[in-house]
C-alpha cells in the first residue's frame, strides 16, 4: 500500500467527522436514573464537567437539590414502596436508620465499547480494520446517599476487574470520605477514563521506568502508572468548596505483600462550578472575567517500593530485590468558554528499577505534557497534545498527538487521532513511529 491510500483512508475519516450533527438523544445509566442529560455531566463523554466532577467526588451522590421529576419519583417510592404490608410493619421500617434501608431502587448499569481502525504510517503503510476492540461493563450509584460504590469489569481485551470500590460519604458526621477497595490512588486531577481522544496520557502509558531491552531476558522496569488501580484505604474530602484532599495507602501486585505505599493529593478551583457542584453568582450588571473562566491546580506525591521475584535464567532460581521509588507532580486546568487547556510536570526517581538482571543503577525521570481542546457547538471538539519524557539511561521521547472527536448523539462518538512519536534512537530503526487510529465508540 502506498502513502496516497493512506491518505485517502485519514481524508475519509475527516469526512465522515464533519457530516452531520444529529439530536443527542440516547441517555446511559446515570441520565436514565436522574432524567437528565448526559451533558448534564459530560462534554463530550467519558470527559466530564465541572458538575460531573463534583458528582463524581460526592460518591456519586446528587450535588445540591434534586432535579424535580426525580424528587417526586422518589417521594412516590417511599409512599408505595410497602404496600400491601400491615400498618404495623410499616411503622417500623419507618423508624429504621439509614444503614438499615440502603439497598438501591435501581440497579445501575452500563456498557462500554470500543473499536479501533489503525492506520501505522511507516515506510510500508499497514492498514488494521481490526485494530482493538474492547467491551467493558460497569455499575455505580449510591446507597441512600450513605455511601457510593463503583465497579467495572473488562471482558475484551483484558478480562480483568478494572476498578471496585465503596466510599463512606461524611464518617461520622465529619467531611471526611473512606473509601476503600481497588481503585486508582487520587494523584492526577485526571482520571484515564476522563478523556474524549483516544490515547491515554502519556504518564498512563508510557512511562515506565527501567526498562531495558539488552539484558537477557529484557527488564520491564517498574510497573507504577499514576493512574493504575491497586488495592487501597483512602480519605478524602473538601473542605470550604474549593479545595480538596485526599490521602491514603496502597499495595501494588508487585509488592508481593510486603508493606504498604503512601500518597497524597491537594488541588485547589478558582472560579467557576466549585467542587461541590454550586454554580457561582453571575451579575446581570456588570461582566467579569470570572464568569467564564475557572483554574484548577493540584499537586501530589506517591512514595512506595515494588519487592518482588525473577527469574534467573542461568540458575532458574528466584532472585529477590527491591526498588524503592517515588513520583511527584503539579497540575493545572484552565477552561475559558469552549477552550480547555491542561498541563503537568511529573518528577521521579528509582533506586533499582532493572531488578537484579539490570545495570543495579537507579534512575530519575520526568514527564510533561500541555494539551489545548476546544469544544464545537455543532457536537465537535478539537484537541492538540505534546507530550515529553525524559527517563535516565534511556533518553528523551516526544510525541504529537492532534485528535478531533465528534458525538453525533451522547452516547455515541467518532474520533481520529494521529500519533507522532519520537524515541531515542537506541530503540532501533523504528525509533520513530507515525500512527492513524480512527475510533468508535458507544455507551449505554
Amino acid at each position: 500500500m502506498n502513502s496516497r491510500i493512506v491518505r485517502l483512508v485519514v481524508a475519509a475519516g475527516f469526512a465522515a467527522l464533519l457530516l452531520g450533527t444529529g439530536k443527542a438523544q440516547a441517555m446511559p445509566a446515570f441520565a436514565r436514573l436522574y432524567k437528565t442529560e448526559c451533558s448534564t455531566c459530560h462534554t463530550i463523554f467519558p470527559e466530564r464537567n465541572a458538575f460531573g466532577d463534583a458528582f463524581r467526588k460526592n460518591s456519586y451522590v446528587w450535588p445540591g437539590r434534586l432535579p424535580e421529576d426525580v424528587e417526586k419519583a422518589r417521594v412516590s417510592y417511599k409512599n408505595t414502596a410497602f404496600q400491601g404490608n400491615s400498618s404495623a410493619t410499616l411503622a417500623q421500617s419507618a423508624k429504621r436508620s439509614p444503614w438499615q434501608v440502603t439497598i438501591p431502587d435501581q440497579v445501575l448499569l452500563g456498557f462500554w465499547v470500543n473499536h479501533d481502525i489503525v492506520v501505522n504510517g511507516k515506510k510500508t503503510p499497514t492498514v488494521d480494520l481490526d485494530g482493538l476492540t474492547e467491551l467493558e461493563a460497569f455499575t455505580a450509584g449510591s446507597f441512600r446517599d450513605v455511601a457510593g460504590w463503583w465497579a467495572d469489569y473488562n471482558f475484551v481485551p483484558d478480562h480483568d476487574v478494572g476498578e471496585v470500590y465503596v466510599q463512606f460519604r461524611q464518617v461520622g458526621g465529619s467531611p471526611v470520605n473512606v473509601k476503600v477497595g481497588r481503585f486508582a490512588p487520587k494523584l492526577s486531577l485526571w482520571k484515564e477514563n476522563d478523556l474524549a481522544t483516544v490515547s491515554r496520557f502519556g504518564y498512563n502509558e508510557q512511562y515506565v521506568v527501567g526498562v531495558n531491552p539488552l539484558t537477557t531476558p529484557p527488564t520491564t522496569g517498574n510497573p507504577f502508572m499514576i493512574d493504575r488501580s491497586q488495592g487501597c484505604v483512602e480519605l478524602n474530602g473538601i473542605i470550604g468548596n474549593r479545595i480538596f484532599l485526599a490521602a491514603g495507602a496502597a499495595t501494588p501486585p508487585e509488592k508481593d505483600h510486603n508493606g504498604v505505599d503512601g500518597y497524597g493529593h491537594v488541588s485547589v478551583r478558582i472560579g467557576g462550578v466549585d467542587f461541590r457542584g454550586n454554580a457561582p453568582e453571575i451579575s446581570l450588571v456588570r461582566e467579569s472575567v470570572w464568569d467564564q473562566l475557572a483554574v484548577t491546580v493540584g499537586a501530589f506525591i506517591y512514595e512506595g517500593s515494588s519487592r518482588n521475584f525473577e527469574v534467573d535464567p542461568a540458575t532458574s532460581r528466584n532472585l529477590a530485590f527491591k526498588n524503592g521509588f517515588y513520583r511527584a507532580g503539579g497540575e493545572a486546568e484552565v477552561l475559558y468558554g469552549a477552550w480547555k487547556f491542561r498541563t503537568n510536570y511529573i518528577y521521579g526517581h528509582d533506586d533499582n528499577p532493572q531488578g537484579p538482571l539490570g545495570t543495579g543503577l537507579g534512575e530519575r525521570s520526568s514527564f510533561a505534557m500541555v494539551q489545548g481542546q476546544y469544544l464545537f457547538p455543532v457536537h465537535v471538539m478539537a484537541a492538540a497534545r505534546f507530550e515529553f519524557q525524559d527517563i535516565e539511561h534511556e533518553g528523551i521521547t516526544r510525541r504529537l498527538i492532534p485528535t478531533v472527536v465528534w458525538a453525533p448523539w451522547q452516547n455515541v462518538k467518532m474520533a481520529l487521532e494521529y500519533v507522532h512519536q519520537v524515541q531515542p534512537k537506541t530503540f532501533g530503526p523504528n525509533y520513530i513511529d507515525r500512527e492513524y487510529t480512527c475510533r468508535v465508540t458507544f455507551a449505554y
